[in-house]
């Protein structure tokens, strides 16, 4: 079991602020107003690119079920368990799933290749709020944020959480 911190990541911060006060977005964008402004009145040229990311819906496709009776669907190509979904649940839906893990984290390969370091998550940066997604997420903007240095700021959506993990969470044909 992992070991518990009484610190919290800039990004488990970031989450709790931008959940609790859902003004912080409105602060946010006429701070980044006022900065660009500011910036061009001193005659200085500073790259402001803003990316915004939305409705990810992020699946984690390697997850951890903590389970022994089933730890995933084992991927010949490189040994991991994947935690997909049912082509049944994909069909069902109108959105994809195990495709938006992948697909996501190019994104973000994207955006680090063009030098965009401020990016915007507005809403459904998970399905429905899974924990197993949520701290996928985490995990994959930590990395982001240390190793590339990437600033992350998000917002709920009508698929995510508004408290941490406060809630029943998923669907029925979640696992098929």
């Amino acid at each position: 079991m992992k070991e518990q911190t009484l610190f919290w990541s800039r990004t488990e911060i970031q989450f709790y602020i931008l959940n609790k006060y859902p003004l912080i977005p409105t602060i946010l964008g006429a701070a980044f107003t006022l900065a660009c402004s500011t910036q061009l009145s001193l005659g200085q040229t500073v790259d402001q690119t803003i990316a915004f990311l939305s409705d990810v819906h992020l699946q984690d496709v390697y997850a951890d079920l903590h389970s022994k009776e089933f730890k995933g669907v084992l991927n010949p190509r490189n040994g991991k368990f994947a935690t997909i979904r049912t082509m049944k649940s994909q069909l069902n839906s109108t959105r994809l799933f195990n495709e938006n893990y992948f697909a996501f984290i190019q994104a973000l390969e994207d955006l680090k290749q063009k030098g965009i370091r401020w990016v915007v998550l507005p809403g459904d940066f998970t399905d429905d709020g899974q924990p197993m997604n949520v701290m996928a997420l985490k995990s994959i903007l930590d990395q982001y944020s240390r190793e590339v240095g990437m600033r992350f700021f998000l917002t709920t959506g009508n698929h995510d959480p508004v408290k941490p993990f406060g809630g029943i969470a998923g669907k029925r044909d979640f696992w098929g």
